[in-house]
Parts: C-alpha cells; structure tokens; sequence
C-alpha cells in the first residue's frame, strides 16, 4: 500500500515547531497553531486520486454506455484530441501546479498517469491557468489547502447517513458543489463562485475527475476518534480538528499506509476480468430517479452510507501524536479485503453509469 502522507512532512512540521519558538508563542497558541498546519497538511493528502485506475475505469464504462449518443459526440468535441484516460485524472495532475513557482509544474516525471500531459507545453500553460484561477478565491481558512484541492472531496460525519449543504465537514468548495458548478457550465450558464471554471472543457475535466471521486468512499463521509479511539459523532455543532480521521489518512494501517491509500488503490488490485465485468455491471444498474438537479446530492448521500460500510469492524488504538500529527492504528478484520473489492467494483460500477446519466443529461 503507498502511503499519501508526503515525505516532506516531518521537515515541514520541524519548521513550524521552530517557527513556533522563535514567535515566542504561548503553549496553547503554538498548539492551535500546529493543529491547524497538521490539520492542513493532511487534508492536502486527502485531496488524491480513487488511483488512476478507478478513475480511468469510470471514465471507460460511461464511454462504452454513451456509444450512439450525443452525449457521446459533444463528449469528444470538447476533449477533442485528450484522450479519457488522461482527461479523468486531469484534475489531479494540476494539484503538481506550484503557485510559489509562478504556476509552473513542479513535478515532472512522478506520476506515471500525469506524462502525456506533461509531454504538452499547452498542456501545462492551461493547467497553470487553471490553477490561478482556483487557488486562493475561496479565501481558505488557516490550515485548509488551495481552493482547487478542497474540491475532490466533503467530510460530513458518517451518522448523518446523508449529504446536506451547509452541515457539520461540507464546505461551499466541496466535491457536492463542484460537480454541480462544472454542470452549469457545460449547460451554457456562468460558473458559480468560489469555482472559477473557465471554458467547458475545463468544466468538463473537472467534471470527469471529480464524478470519480463522488465514488471513493473516504472522500465522502469521515469517522470522527477520540482519543481512545471512541467513534464520536460531532452532531450539528462545530467539529474538534483533533477528532478528525481525515477521510482515513489519520487511520494508519501496520506495516505501513493508511486506510485512505488502501482505498485509493484498490481499483488497481481488481482483475482485468473484474474491470471488464464493469460495463455490464453498470448497464443493470436502474437509472437514478427525479430531476438531474437533485442527483449529485443523492449519489453522495449513498456513498455517505457506502463509507460507513468501509468502517464496519474495525477497531482503533488510542490517538498517539507524533510529527505527522495525530494517529490512530487500525484492525482490519479477517474478511477486510474481499469486502472492500467488492465495494470497489460495486463503486466503479455505480460511478459509470451516473456519469453516462449525468452527460446524457447535459447533452440529451
């Protein structure tokens, strides 16, 4: 399992904890302090891919159901030469966009599903664009990441059993709204702030990623510790940083990883045989009922639900604090690895289908 807990992040927090000392802060300023950077500095690494397999997987499964259609046809105008495997995990290639380096692409290289659009200067000037656009227009609070990265994800606390806007770990730049903010776009209206979409193919990227995301169970709906490792539920009222699992990259699987990583990559530990049992998985799936306005917000309810399931049987140690901020170790029970492929799928499946839905609604 890889984990997404950067490399860099025990000489970030060294830096703060020096910073904190030379400010001459008291010990509870330096502890709010390094609460809110940790805090950030892990809700960065919740911002990753369902892998560059599940998203391309989605992707594929809705290409095969929209064959015939014109959602097909206006699906391959506007991507025109980009091909789907790269258009759905374009979203996340921009997070290597570096806002200190005038918008350039600070990562060349890394990411092996990012080279072919690495390989285009065009490419990269676009991204930039992009990112400047939607780094800081959300006014980020101390300790949220840019405004682009808060849009792949919403951590509303798994007992609500439900998506609702405004609630207890959603935000007005979260996954719900930025799905429905690309809609509008590709629908010919305006692009409601704080996303800052700038012509339909960017909606359209952005769109395609983020649909994906809405299908990873840890990057809708989180479990909230205490700190011995109690689930609590925050209820309506304001969430304590310190309970926050961070869509499970606080939750640290032995030897190494965490859960959200496990889940990140688990498309990639499916068969060809079970990728490809995908389209007529999605084909018996029964179309979502009501108005396409109303669907993002029931897709990430279900998911909601569908994350709850992902924490069925595990336990937790106490909450140990360490440089990487706080953590607690999972275990998994015995049947932990079937269970979870077969969500994955069911997930893949799911997420195929509601978005052929969706750009067969935009474009009927």
């Amino acid at each position: 399992m890889k984990s997404y807990i950067n490399q860099r992040l025990s000489s970030h927090v060294i830096h703060l904890l020096v910073n904190c000392g030379s400010l001459r802060l008291s010990p509870r300023a330096a502890i709010k302090t390094l609460t809110a950077a940790l805090l950030g500095v892990l809700l960065a690494t919740q911002a990753q891919a369902f892998g560059a397999a599940g998203h391309s997987a989605i992707g594929e499964v809705a290409m095969g159901l929209l064959k015939g259609s014109r959602a097909e046809t206006e699906l391959k105008r506007v991507l025109g030469t980009t091909a789907m495997r790269d258009a759905a995990v374009w979203a996340d290639c921009v997070k290597s966009i570096d806002p200190a380096n005038d918008f350039k692409y600070a990562n060349a290289g890394r990411y092996p599903e990012c080279a072919v659009l690495e390989s285009d200067p065009a490419e990269l000037v676009r991204m930039g664009d992009y990112v400047r656009r939607n780094d800081m227009d959300c006014k980020p609070k101390p300790g949220e990441e840019s405004c682009h990265k808060q849009y792949h994800y919403t951590n509303p606390p798994l007992q609500s059993g439900r998506y609702v806007a405004g609630a207890p770990g959603t935000g007005p730049q979260d996954l719900v709204l930025g799905i429905n903010a690309a809609v509008a776009v590709l629908k010919g209206g305006p692009s409601p702030a704080p996303f800052r979409f700038g012509n339909e193919r960017e909606a359209l990227l952005v769109l395609l990623h983020l649909l994906g995301d809405l299908h990873q169970p840890l990057h809708v709906g989180s479990l909230y510790l205490d700190g011995e490792g109690k689930v609590v539920d925050p209820g309506t009222g304001a969430i304590d940083p310190a309970t926050h699992t961070v869509g499970g990259n606080a939750i640290t699987l032995m030897p190494t990883g965490n859960l959200h990583a496990y889940w990140d990559n688990a498309p990639a530990r499916l068969s060809a045989a079970e990728l490809q049992a995908l389209n007529n998985e999605a084909r018996a799936l029964p179309s979502s009922p009501g108005p396409s306005a109303d669907w993002t917000v029931a897709w990430a309810s279900d998911t909601v639900r569908v994350t709850a399931q992902v924490f069925d049987g595990i336990s937790y140690s106490p909450r140990a604090q360490t440089l990487r901020g706080s953590r607690w170790i999972a275990t998994l029970p015995a049947d932990y690895d079937a269970r979870s492929l077969a969500l994955t799928r069911m997930q893949l499946a799911k997420g195929g289908a509601r978005l052929a839905q969706l750009l067969q609604a935009i474009w009927p």
